[in-house]
Formats: structure tokens, sequence, C-alpha cells
């Protein structure tokens, strides 16, 4: 069902795995380390244009950042790559929380344990979800999608970045919702089941609402709710789960980096200050603005704290859903 039409500047960013951040003084790159910001989703994709921003803002004199994509088994193979890379501070995790917290608890058997097996190192921002459907749908609020996956139950499908993803856990719990299970359709990432959407090859999309504001806007796709606890400025007509009587559908999801936990107290204690302080520059603020991510600045101690926060949240979710993934 995956389109294979996708646009020419998605192809030229999985023309390679690693970018390299554009830097000045890139001729003097030998001079500094090399450290690599894993994420598990393809190119284009919220976590891959936030670890772009911060790699550009990363202080020159500290390392030359690049950005190395390891998509699948729903950002997990991310975390395997940095737990298997050298303990040595120059390969780094940045991830969505829903691969640390919900992935592993969906799964029969875990790859990882995030408590154990990895570092926390700063919190760096947070979005929502939303829920979307083609443009030329002829559907138009929520309540009018609603009517539509009542009246044609099998026709009822939905797109999401992956199996074990939480945009997969927001379908399952609306289809909960409504007593008519919606079908996933998991695709790898975000691009093409986008594609197939404005096609009309599915229903709808659940996804990082930074992925679906350009296509909204533009009229090629219609956002419907978000998942955030108020109305978003940018989207002042679209309602939230919670306002339109579904406060199961409200998620907000945390974006972190992360180290192996073999890595020395003192190199990660450097990374952590020097993370932070590239996420308070002005060229960060702008990016996070232009993705409608709200940055969030947690220290090593909070972003710990989250993660452990979230398993147990996510745990009975999980647990009530009946979901799980071989």
């Amino acid at each position: 069902m995956q389109s294979l039409r996708f646009k020419r500047r998605q192809l030229l960013l999985s023309s390679s795995a690693s970018v390299l951040a554009t830097l000045p003084g890139l001729s003097s790159a030998q001079d500094r380390p090399l450290r690599r910001l894993l994420v598990g989703f393809p190119p284009g994709g919220t976590a891959d244009s936030l670890g772009r921003a911060l790699a550009a803002q990363a202080p020159e004199s500290r390392g030359v950042y690049v950005v190395d994509n390891k998509s699948g088994a729903a950002g997990q193979l991310a975390v395997q790559a940095t737990l298997q890379a050298p303990a040595d501070g120059n390969t780094l995790l940045l991830t969505p929380s829903s691969v640390l917290t919900l992935a592993p608890l969906l799964y029969k058997t875990p790859l990882f344990n995030p408590l154990r097996d990895l570092q926390p190192l700063a919190g760096l921002g947070d979005h929502a979800f939303a829920l979307a459907v083609g443009g030329r749908s002829g559907i138009n609020t929520l309540a009018e999608f609603i009517q539509r996956v009542k009246s044609q139950p099998t026709s009822a499908t939905y797109a999401t970045p992956g199996l074990g993803s939480a945009p997969h856990f927001l379908g399952v719990q609306m289809g909960r919702e409504l007593n008519t299970p919606l079908t996933h359709v998991p695709y790898r990432g975000v691009a093409p089941g986008l594609q197939d959407l404005m096609a009309g090859q599915v229903m709808c999309t659940f996804n990082p609402l930074p992925t679906l504001l350009d296509l909204h806007h533009s009229g090629r796709i219609r956002i419907l709710a978000v998942t955030s606890p108020t109305r978003l400025a940018s989207l002042p007509e679209v309602p939230t789960f919670a306002q339109a009587g579904w406060p199961s559908l409200q998620l907000v999801e945390w974006y972190g980096l992360f180290a192996s936990a073999k890595t020395p107290a003192a190199t990660l204690a450097t990374l952590s200050a020097e993370l932070q302080g590239s996420l308070k520059t002005p060229g960060m603020q702008d990016a996070a603005k232009r993705l409608e991510i709200n940055l969030r600045h947690e220290d090593a101690a909070a972003l710990g704290k989250l993660v452990v926060q979230d398993l147990e949240r996510w745990k009975g979710l999980v647990a009530q859903s009946g979901v799980q993934l071989d």
C-alpha cells in the first residue's frame, strides 16, 4: 500500500544515513571529536529535524555533530546502536519518549532496559500529536470523521510512523472510545504514510503535529483535533481532543538526549552542560518555534525522573489496551 512517490527533498535527505551539520570552520573538523546523534526515524521527521537543529547549534569548539538515522522497530534500532557503540560520549541518542517508555512495554521481548542501559543527558522539548485526514476526503470536522468511521468501519484505516509508536497507540485508544476498531497501517517513517493519506489510500493518520502543519496550511491534509492540553496558537480553529470530550486522547511527547550508561561520569557531566547550553541559543529557539516544539531544558536528573514517570503511566494504559507485539 505504501506509495513510492517521494518529494525530491526527501530523496536527497535519505541519500545518506549521516548528514554533517553545517558549521563554520568545517575545514578544521578533524581537530575536534566527531559526535553522532542517533535518531531512530528516517530523515524529514520531527526527531530528525530537531537533531539537525541541535547539531547546528552545538559549540564548534567541542566537536562536530552529525545526525545518523537508524530507523526501524519503532525507533528501537537507534537505541541498540547507541548501546553497541563505544561508551566514550561520542555516540548519543536523540529520541522521543515513546521509544523508551512505550515500545518496551508493547513488545514481548524488549530490546533494552531504559533505566539500566541508558543515562539521561538533557531534555529537549515536547510536542502534541494530531489526527488528520486527506484534503480531498470530504471530512471537515471531528464529528464528520466519527460519522464516517461508524458508517464505513471496514475503511477506517490510519497511518502511523510504525508499530509500537505513540501514534499507533492513539489509534488503538480512539477505536476503543468509538467502539469501532481502526485498522492500523504502519509505515517506516512519516513521509510515505502522508503520501498515501493525500492519495486517499488510508482514511486518516495520527502523527506528530510538526510533521503535519505545512500540509494542513496548504490544504493537502486537514487536521481535525490535537492532543495538546490547550488549543495551539498556530491552529486556533482546531479543537483539542479534551475539548471534544475525549480526555483519554490528551498526549504530549517529549524528546531527550541519552548516552550509554557505561559512559564515564565526567564525560556525561560535560556533555550535559554543553547540550543544555546549545538548547538556549537563539538559533535553537527559532528552530523550535518553526517546528511547533516547546523547549524544556531538563537536566539529567529531571529527565531521568520523566522516564520513570512515563513508564509507570504507560504500563497501566498498555495493560488496558491489550496490545502486544512480537
